[in-house]
């Protein structure tokens, strides 16, 4: 059971929209912003399947699609041997041979305009295509096999006090019967996972019971007894090859729960993690339903789950569901890149309308699918975000720190991606290809400026339109004096210079900024590397003890690095011009933009009254973002270029 074709020509916020499925697409995945409407399209597909026959009914908060003007089609290819209701009921039907197993469900609720019609296809008679199509969903209607399944993103898992009333009706149920498999597959989450449990206990004690009166019979009979057969075998194989260290045992009937165990360690089922959680019930809905070879609708497959652990699920998926078809409303990278990109459809937002009038397979939108990569989600509308490329590696915190420093936009996408060559790299990379594909994109990207000269600075921004901090790097944004002279005058401290703080403690690493600043330097290049030894001599001196002797310190220093002639005389002169450059630069009343603002920030934190940089990063946010706040001029040259973009 298939999905091949939607088309939606009007219906909520859609307008003039066709997704067209591969015949072999068994994942398809809808993707875009938050607000484009991803599990809408599963609601009109289940509300299909209802009127198919498929699902009994829907339960939708935002109510029947086909109750909204609407103006719609779609259609489904019903594979042979996916049920034996139709492959037998209808063999005989004179219409049977002309078929092509699909049925076309055509609606149109808009005024004056009133369709609603479904057809089989492939039946040249428009009135026998139509009569063959109902008798092919009354077959669907009275066949107790599971065709469909459902569920939404509104998936949380409370403990369950289950009372004992509840149990005694529980035990009653059939739930092998229609009224509990196909008459349930559409329920919500919520409902699904009220009844989850129950339905394990009853299930327990049903066979439990059964397996009882089968040995008394065979005891009476003088036979052997009947073999154990474990009614949760399958499940409990499931869900090992999702999560090999989780075992299901059993249930605890006294104190109605599941029981899992890890690694020797007996857990309820309240007890495990918040992605064991999820996947022992998914797992559990799909070994309930026993769904393989129908439509299964799954609303933010990522909901509780990592990112390996995504990829080991929807794998499980469409191993499981191999012959039906699995629609994911999803923003998981890894759920796209099991499906493919051309199983991938992007649903993007009009600015001026916004209505959602584009769909895109993702293989047709190369630039997409390399920001896809690059941003980690397919989640975003590339036609009303920014994408800045920032240094830093990811999980540092970077991406925040600039959010924040940009101030007030909501349309800016940081990403770290590592050194200043590889952010060029890759706004060079996406510009290039944005330009063969015509398609429009705002990509920036930011870098340290190091012990770039100003010159280089320029032409970096000429050359590739990657802004290059005025500053030696986003750290040095919160050294700037007078927002440091402010919190710590906030913190009871006004008599602080804050200034002489600042050059107090670049001094104490003088050393370091002076190494760094000459092996940065075009003439350092071809040399062999310093050794350790006199890297180190250098980089644990303080100003105070360079500046006594420095052409003695020089000399020293050059004899540590066992250099000979020519790399030697290169090398100390780099370095007696590093110190003079560092000599200047700490009189200087910037010395804050250029000296190591991350090695600065601890000491600088804990000296004007807080508890280390977090928190003066955060108090800053709050200082510059008052009205009239002292802004630095650096920071307003960073948020010019974004705002640019």
């Amino acid at each position: 059971m298939r999905i091949s074709d939607i088309e939606i020509q009007q219906w909520r916020h859609f307008r003039n929209l066709k997704l067209y499925v591969d015949e072999d697409a068994g994942l398809v995945c809808i993707v875009g912003a938050n607000g484009t409407g991803k599990s809408h399209i599963l609601e009109l597909i289940a509300a299909c399947a209802h009127r198919l026959g498929l699902a009994q009914g829907i339960e939708i908060p935002r109510g029947d699609p086909f109750s909204d003007p609407h103006s719609f089609c779609l259609r489904f290819h019903v594979a042979a041997g996916v049920s034996g209701a139709i492959d037998l009921g209808l063999a005989q039907e004179k219409a049977f041979g002309a078929w092509d197993r699909t049925l076309y469900i055509e609606d149109r609720n808009i005024p004056p305009d009133h369709i609603s019609r479904i057809s089989a296809g492939g039946i040249n008679d428009p009135q026998q295509s139509l009569d063959f199509a109902q008798k092919v969903i009354e077959q669907l209607n009275n066949s107790k096999e599971v065709h469909f399944l459902s569920l939404d993103a509104d998936r949380a898992y409370p403990k369950k006090n289950i009372n004992v009333n509840e149990i005694a009706q529980a035990y009653e149920i059939d739930w092998e019967g229609a009224e509990y498999t196909k008459g349930r597959s559409y329920r919500p989450s919520t409902t699904l996972y009220d009844e989850w449990i129950k339905y394990f206990l009853a299930q327990e004690n049903q066979s439990g019971t059964k397996l009882m009166q089968a040995n008394r019979r065979a005891l009476k009979q003088g036979r052997n007894p009947p073999p154990f057969e474990d009614h949760f075998e399958a499940y409990a194989h499931s869900l090992q090859k999702v999560l090999p260290h989780l075992l299901f045992t059993g249930v605890d009937s006294k104190k109605r729960t599941l029981l899992f165990d890890t690694t020797g360690l007996e857990l309820s089922f309240n007890q495990l993690s918040g992605g064991e959680r999820e996947i022992a019930f998914l797992i559990g809905q799909i070994d309930r339903f026993s769904l393989r070879q129908g439509v299964f609708l799954l609303d933010e497959p990522e909901l509780h789950l990592n990112a390996d652990l995504i990829r080991v699920w929807v794998a499980y998926l469409v191993s499981t569901v191999s012959a039906g078809q699995i629609w994911l409303a999803t923003h998981s990278l890894e759920a796209v890149e099991a499906a493919g990109q051309h199983a991938t459809f992007v649903l993007e937002r009009n600015s001026e309308t916004r209505e959602v009038d584009s769909l895109a397979r993702l293989d047709s939108r190369p630039i997409l699918a390399v920001l896809s990569r690059a941003v980690g989600t397919p989640a975003f509308s590339i036609s009303q975000l920014k994408f800045v490329f920032v240094e830093g590696e990811d999980g540092i915190g970077e991406r925040e720190r600039f959010n924040k420093l940009e101030g007030t936009a909501d349309n800016i996408r940081f990403m770290e991606c590592g050194s200043c060559q590889e952010v060029i790299r890759r706004v060079s990379a996406i510009k290039s290809l944005a330009n063969e594909t015509d398609a429009t994109i705002r990509i920036g990207g930011v870098i340290d400026k190091d012990f770039r000269s100003d010159l280089e600075c320029k032409r970096i921004t000429t050359d590739y339109g990657v802004f290059v901090l005025p500053v030696h790097e986003v750290e040095n944004f919160f050294l700037h004096p007078e927002t440091l002279h402010l919190l710590a005058t906030q913190n009871g401290k006004p008599e602080i210079n804050v200034l002489d703080l600042i050059r107090e403690i670049a001094d104490r690493r003088a050393g370091a900024w002076v190494f760094q600043n000459a092996m940065s330097k075009p003439n350092a290049i071809g040399l062999t590397l310093a050794s350790t030894i006199s890297k180190e001599m250098v980089k644990k001196m303080t100003w105070a003890e360079m500046e006594v002797d420095q052409e003695a310190l020089v000399e020293r220093i050059g004899i540590a690095t066992g250099m000979q002639n020519e790399e030697l005389k290169r090398f100390t002169q780099l370095l007696q011009i590093s110190i003079n450059s560092y000599s200047r630069k700490r009189e200087d009343l910037e010395l804050w933009k250029v000296c190591e603002g991350k090695q600065l920030l601890n000491d600088i934190s804990s000296s004007i009254g807080f508890s280390g940089p977090q928190d003066l990063a955060r108090a800053t946010f709050v200082v510059w973002s008052r009205d009239g706040a002292d802004v630095p001029d650096e920071l307003t040259a960073l948020r010019n270029y974004l705002s640019a973009l």
